[in-house]
């Protein structure tokens, strides 16, 4: 079975059993964890053979396109949450879902990519210091899954900074780059992690009965931590804002330097240009034709003028 990434049966006191065999219905006592890679065939079709596992939750699982939410179906909770990628040579701002269908005693989870976070608390269980339970295994991960989006949103933080410092001493072409990066992962998460937020918050305000206090607390920090990176998120993305408006300030007083050379340019030749189109006229009646020394009188003239315009405007500090 491709599709079975595994499934593991509790012990209650924070081990578990890898199992090979899919139970043919939802479970009714202990703990069962069983995490599926719906890219493969044939995990859909085991849970539709399942008569306890509603047909939406099952489409849900399977979704191809997923929001953060939480959302009561059947006789279980849907959860649609999303974890930072730290996968090699990838974009932390691409976010992976991960998809649970929870019960009491049993959870059923999809994802179409690796999650370390839920790699993290396979490895706990088969270590024996991971969940005991169900309930247990969601607030644990819950929280997992808020605290390592902390790195990567220190990161970028830690980015923008050393990018304003920088852009204090000097801005230079390639900050931009930069710049737009980071802006552009500011945005990614954000747009997951508002929803997320509000996903996270639901669960915390609706406690679920077979929840403890201290398993209710535990994701009710994960809500807390989770809008303290949104509120972070929105300061970074004005932070980002600012530096492109330096940006396009510092364009624009470089492009109206340019066009101030050029206009006193423009100033200068602007005479010049007109008497060398006068004289240069074809037609009978212009002085010094039959003078051979009218042409470098007129390039003197031209020089004088040239010069004196050049010390006029200085004078009148126009540069």
């Amino acid at each position: 079975m491709e599709y079975l990434l595994h499934y593991l049966k509790f012990d209650g006191h924070g081990g578990a059993e890898r199992m090979s065999d899919l139970p043919a219905d939802v479970p009714q006592s202990g703990a069962h964890w069983v995490h599926i890679d719906c890219s493969q065939n044939g995990g859909r079709e085991w849970m539709d053979n399942m008569d306890s596992i509603p047909e939406a939750v099952v489409q849900a699982l399977y979704a191809d396109e997923t929001r953060p939410r939480t959302v009561k179906m059947g006789n279980g909770v849907l959860m649609t949450l999303r974890g930072v990628n730290l996968n090699p040579d990838s974009d932390p701002s691409d976010m992976v879902s991960l998809r649970l269908w929870v019960t009491p005693h049993f959870v059923v989870s999809t994802r179409r990519r690796r999650l370390l976070s839920v790699m993290e608390q396979v490895s706990q269980l088969e270590q024996g210091i991971g969940a005991e339970n169900i309930a247990d295994l969601i607030a644990t991960l819950t929280h997992t899954l808020t605290i390592r989006m902390a790195g990567v949103i220190d990161g970028i933080e830690d980015t923008l900074g050393d990018l304003e410092e920088d852009m204090a001493e000097e801005v230079l072409p390639e900050q931009r780059s930069t710049l737009v990066e980071r802006r552009l992962q500011t945005v990614r998460l954000r747009r997951f992690l508002v929803p997320q937020k509000e996903a996270i918050a639901r669960l915390a305000v609706e406690v679920l009965p077979w929840m403890t206090k201290e398993q209710v607390a535990k994701i009710q920090e994960a809500s807390n931590e989770i809008t303290r990176y949104v509120e972070g998120l929105e300061s970074l993305r004005e932070r980002c804002l600012l530096m492109q408006e330096e940006f396009a300030n510092h364009q624009a007083e470089k492009m109206n330097a340019r066009m101030y050379v050029l206009s006193i340019l423009s100033g200068i030749f602007m005479p010049l240009g007109f008497l060398t189109g006068l004289f240069g006229i074809n037609i009978g009646g212009m002085p010094g034709v039959e003078n051979s020394a009218a042409f470098w009188l007129f390039v003197g003239v031209l020089v004088f003028m040239g010069i004196g315009q050049f010390v006029l405007m200085r004078k009148s500090r126009w540069f």
